[in-house]
């Protein structure tokens, strides 16, 4: 019943999941202290392009709050990814998620595994453990990927 935004804020981890669970569809945030969403569209460029995979790892967020980040790649890979969003170009997305997979190893989290077919990967919220999202040039490459990997999940966009 409290507000997600603010609980994650006090706990001093950010407000990126709250906002993005309240706000449905395939979503361009502003960076800075409180959610402002930028763009919003209905995700549909990623139907069928997107699985997850459970790490076997559990994960802290706030133990990692107060470590060192590398803030100048985590922005270009945000500018990346949106402008991957506004021109619905799948492969300048898969550029940032790349961009950003690679900042969560410099940070200490182990390497996900290569998945074939994957054009992208990355841990889901504050990385170490929990979810992996991986995405997938076409629907075909994910079922491909859905078939010799029985841990992978598909999902797909929700847009109201």
């Amino acid at each position: 019943g409290e507000d997600g935004v603010d609980s994650e804020l006090d706990l001093g981890v950010g407000w990126q999941d709250p906002a993005v669970i309240r706000e449905t569809g395939l979503c361009v945030w502003r960076s800075g202290q409180r959610p402002v969403l930028d763009f919003k569209r209905n995700g549909d460029m990623l139907t069928g392009k997107m699985a997850i995979l459970w790490t076997q790892g559990e994960h802290d967020t706030p133990s990692f709050a107060d470590d060192d980040r590398d803030y100048a790649t985590i922005e270009r890979s945000g500018h990346l990814a949106r402008e991957g969003v506004l021109n619905e170009d799948i492969h300048k997305l898969a550029e940032g998620i790349q961009v950003y997979h690679g900042v969560q190893l410099e940070e200490g989290m182990e390497p996900l595994p290569e998945i074939a077919g994957s054009i992208a990967r990355k841990y889901s919220g504050g990385g170490h453990g929990g979810y992996a999202l991986y995405l997938f040039e076409s629907e075909s490459a994910r079922q491909e990927a859905l078939e010799i990997t029985s841990d992978l999940k598909a999902v797909e966009p929700y847009c109201v």
